[in-house]
């Protein structure tokens, strides 16, 4: 999403908060905000300006910082999930370390590899479940890595959460 704002000549910079449920968008020249905003609404996004106390407020992170909110993602998405499916398949706690790492980092490489992809149908859930699938598979063998890889995929598709 950002490097496609990037792309536009009359956006100067672009940034997501921590939760990517707002942008910070600068643009060029005076008098774009509202084909800007137009633009979001026809991708599906709620577009609106938030007063400056609310943008002073947030930590931001744009296209050469978005890394390092990949990084913590995978961890808060391995996090929710690997405890629970290391305890439903009888992992130690040492295992179930090894694994939540494991499947940080195959969310992370995810992530950053596929910064500039366009969102298909479904969004990441569907190739961040097969990521964690193939990078599990030798940890865990074939079927359990296909419900870890399952599990992930819920996760991110909002299944697994209230």
């Amino acid at each position: 999403m950002l490097a496609q704002l990037e792309r536009r000549s009359d956006v100067e910079t672009a940034e997501t908060d921590r939760r990517g449920e707002l942008l910070r968008i600068r643009t060029r020249a005076p008098g774009t905000v509202a084909l800007i905003r137009e633009q979001l609404e026809l991708m599906g996004f709620a577009a609106e300006e938030a007063p400056d106390a609310v943008a002073a407020a947030v930590r931001w992170y744009g296209r050469s910082s978005i890394g390092e909110l990949s990084r913590e993602e995978g961890a808060v998405i391995a996090g929710r999930v690997v405890p629970a499916f290391g305890a439903a398949n009888g992992l130690g706690q040492a295992e179930i370390g090894r694994l939540s790492t494991r499947v940080a980092t195959a969310l992370y490489e995810y992530f950053v590899g596929h910064r500039d992809a366009g969102l298909a149908s479904g969004g990441l859930a569907a190739p961040c479940g097969r990521a964690v699938e193939a990078a599990t598979r030798a940890q865990l063998g074939p079927d359990r890595a296909a419900v870890l890889g399952g599990a992930i995929e819920a996760d991110l598709a909002g299944a697994a959460r209230p």
